[in-house]
């Protein structure tokens, strides 16, 4: 069943379900995307603060938008972001470890403007095996309304 911008409620949460990061994917990524030593020279990474390998936070971002989209926004009628108004990686994710996220919708309010859509404030929350906190972050999806359905190209 998919939910339209009525159907979600403040307050409401989702368990997105969990990643282990992966070495080799860790290095791929890091390398095309992201080359600094702490993410692509062990060697290097071994004599800095974090005393290893840790993964590029544009990764453990990009691994929890999958569990974002595949555990909340595929299930409803999202047409996109604005964006993210608070990013934060306050601990590294480091090869191993296995990173379980969750949604909290923050609030919600319809288009002042257009009637086919309204617009959610998510917050996402992960944490490593230790129960420390690798990601969060703040951001506002565009759900279409039921008067806004026509706009949907998906089947429900």
């Amino acid at each position: 069943m998919v939910r339209y911008f009525e159907d979600v409620t403040v307050g409401e949460t989702h368990d997105l379900g969990a990643y282990t990061a992966d070495r080799e994917e860790l290095l791929e990524f890091a390398r095309r995307y992201d080359p600094q030593p702490i993410h692509v020279d062990p060697d290097a990474a071994e004599r800095t603060m974090f005393g290893g390998l840790i993964a590029s936070g544009w990764h453990t971002g990009g691994s929890c938008m999958a569990l974002l989209a595949k555990g909340f926004l595929n299930d409803t009628v999202a047409v996109g972001s604005f964006g993210m108004d608070e990013l934060r990686w306050p601990t590294p994710v480091r090869p191993g470890d296995t990173v379980a996220a969750a949604v909290e919708i923050a609030g919600k309010h319809p288009s002042e403007s257009r009637d086919d859509r309204g617009y959610v404030d998510i917050e996402l929350h992960a944490e490593n095996d230790e129960g420390e906190e690798v990601i969060f972050w703040v951001s506002t999806n565009i759900l279409l309304t039921r008067a806004g359905s026509d706009a949907w190209p998906f089947e429900e």
